[in-house]
């Protein structure tokens, strides 16, 4: 079972592999997007974030090293696994080069992915996610000072856990984020450890300076966490 509800993105053309894939790792408690071919692939990347990508080499449309190319440019900092039939020198150096993680070559055991996976993402929190912009109604954001500029030219700062969790929830839209998820990646704590409520905190302090349009896309979701819905800053 993973730690968090992970997102990973499945590019696989073969479908008993992709099927496959999809059933195990939602069954270990991932949150899964299968697509057949790359250029769906590219669609997902450019439409929504993943915390892991799994992207075979050889599909039609546009191939996993072209898939990569995007998601390298548009999603810095996103993991990747390359899945091939192939396992020439050649097709690992270029994938690695491109900036894949992690190179499998099938046939390969379902007990060996899912241990890969998992030392992918154990890496990928100590990698900064970057946003070309935090969108916020009513408001921009300096991201380099953590500095909110409103409509009406009044300026409030952000502290540098207030600047994580909004970029953590801005870079996980439209998905419930839990709070011993919040602690695990943005606080770095076990929530079985830690009796806190430094996650509530955050975000009574953070609706406080963004005012009521700036945090509308704050979710508050009772009982399962909290979202970022992105169709108030589309």
């Amino acid at each position: 079972m993973s730690d968090s509800a992970y997102t990973i993105l499945i590019a696989e053309d073969d479908d008993s592999i992709r099927h496959a894939l999809t059933d195990v790792l939602t069954a270990s408690g991932y949150e899964v997007l299968a697509v057949e071919e790359g250029l769906a692939a590219i669609r997902a990347v450019r439409e929504r974030n993943f915390d892991l990508a799994l992207l075979d080499v050889a599909m039609p449309g546009a191939d996993g090293f072209q898939v990569l190319q995007v998601m390298s440019a548009e999603r810095p900092g996103t993991p990747a696994i390359m899945l091939t039939a192939r396992g020439e020198e050649e097709d690992r150096v270029q994938g690695l080069k491109l900036g894949a993680d992690d190179y499998i070559v099938k046939p390969f055991s379902i007990r060996e992915l899912l241990a890969r996976i998992e030392a992918v993402l154990r890496r990928s929190p100590e990698r900064p996610r970057q946003l070309r912009e935090i969108r916020i109604p009513g408001a921009s954001l300096d991201s380099a000072n953590r500095v909110l500029t409103f409509e009406d030219g009044k300026e409030t700062s952000l502290t540098a856990r207030e600047f994580e969790f909004l970029t953590y929830m801005a870079t996980h839209p439209n998905r419930v984020i839990t709070r011993d998820e919040l602690l695990r990646r943005v606080w770095d704590v076990d929530p079985r450890l830690t009796d806190t409520r430094s996650v509530e905190m955050t975000v009574m302090r953070l609706r406080d300076k963004l005012g009521a349009t700036g945090a509308a896309p704050l979710e508050t979701l009772r009982s399962q966490g909290y979202r970022w819905n992105s169709s108030f800053v589309s």
